[in-house]
């Protein structure tokens, strides 16, 4: 199906994370020192992300992607606040 996604310009990405917590479905990670979208179906392709990048290095295109699925997108958050949870009461 088509949809909007965003694209990140990995020339332009300087792996800064800023856009990170501009995410709230959790779909983007740094990786290997740029900022990677981890999954299509993670991303709603609203652009939360887009103003939070100081190199401007996202955009949103339209392209064949899998549909946006809010239960998995859950599913990602929650395993992330238990992850986190799990390295702070490690500390």
């Amino acid at each position: 199906m088509k949809r909007d996604v965003i694209r990140i310009n990995e020339d332009k990405c300087i792996g800064c994370g800023d856009c990170i917590p501009g995410c709230p479905e959790g779909a983007l990670q740094v990786v290997d020192g740029k900022a990677r979208l981890i999954s299509d179906l993670f991303c709603d392709g609203l652009g939360a992300c887009i103003g939070t990048c100081p190199q401007d290095a996202i955009e949103i295109e339209q392209r064949e992607a899998e549909e946006y699925d809010e239960r998995k997108v859950m599913e990602n958050i929650i395993k992330g606040a238990k992850m986190l949870s799990k390295l702070i009461y490690s500390i």
